[in-house]
């Protein structure tokens, strides 16, 4: 008899559980489809109707147009572009930089190893604004302001990146590297032939990451970035969404602009969400 309470307590709970889940789910994305169907409608419609409709009719793709073309010197399709190629090249480049330094930290032994890795440890705990200062004057001091250089320099080797990999690179077991040490690998025939394949998991999610904190960075671009052919696209849309003057008049290219910006952000969490909450695991967990 208690052992059936107990059944049906668990269920009753679990059905709670998911009604919650799905109306917490609900509400975080009904802003996002209010944004996609205003996208949709003329722009005379999205600010006169009333109540507003969810679906669109007539649908009109007129505002996507309005977006792609030029206007006030704000080139919307161009800062997606440049979005796209910092926000690669910063994940390419990341990952080559945090490979080498996680194993060291995870295999190596050398004086002082202690320390860095506490170091990064310690550079964790702090906000990355912390850092916004200096690194403006080392990048102003490289003469690398208003480049592609100085969004994508400061995030190598980033401490979370190399945290991480350093942390599933421990769970490896070191007989395969002894035994490949035994059959005359070197340590760099090791790391690309052994280590890397055993961590892709960790990569793909690192890269994930990366590539979306890349591609919605916003202060530190608007930071170092002056000249409107080098906007990346958060800094574009806001000087978009400035350019229509009356908030009102503009909401349908605004809307457009901004679902372009958050699109591939919602496809990828779609697509690779088991590795991005593998990535708030395996971030969390100390050795």
């Amino acid at each position: 008899m208690n052992h059936k309470k107990k059944i049906r307590r668990s269920t009753i709970r679990k059905i709670i559980y998911s009604v919650v889940v799905w109306l917490i789910g609900i509400l975080w994305f009904v802003p996002i489809f209010w944004m996609l169907t205003t996208s949709l409608k003329p722009t005379t419609t999205a600010i006169t109707e009333n109540p507003p409709r969810w679906i669109p009719n007539p649908i009109t793709f007129d505002n996507y147009k309005a977006v792609a073309k030029a206007a006030g010197g704000i080139n919307v399709g161009r800062s997606v572009w440049n979005s796209l190629v910092v926000a690669v090249v910063a994940t390419i480049a990341g990952l080559l930089v945090s490979i080498p330094a996680a194993y060291a930290l995870a295999r190596l032994k050398f004086p002082g190893q202690k320390i860095i890795f506490w170091s990064y440890v310690a550079i964790l705990a702090f906000p990355s604004v912390l850092f916004l200062v200096p690194n403006f004057f080392i990048i102003n001091r490289l003469h690398l302001m208003n480049t592609f250089s100085a969004l994508i320099l400061p995030g190598l080797g980033g401490t979370f990146g190399v945290f991480m990999l350093r942390q599933y690179m421990l769970g490896i077991p070191r007989e395969l590297e002894e035994a490949a040490v035994i059959d005359g690998c070197s340590r760099f025939r090791i790391l690309t032939n052994i280590i890397v394949p055993l961590i892709r998991p960790a990569l793909v999610t690192l890269g994930i990451m990366t590539f979306l904190g890349s591609w919605n960075s916003f202060l530190w671009p608007l930071i170092v970035l002056t000249s409107s052919s080098k906007f990346t696209l958060p800094i574009a849309l806001v000087r978009f969404s400035a350019g229509w003057g009356d908030p009102y008049r503009g909401i349908g290219p605004s809307m457009a602009a901004a679902f372009i910006s958050v699109a591939p952000v919602l496809i990828i969490f779609v697509v690779f969400h088991r590795y991005l909450m593998r990535g708030v695991s395996l971030s969390s967990i100390g050795k």
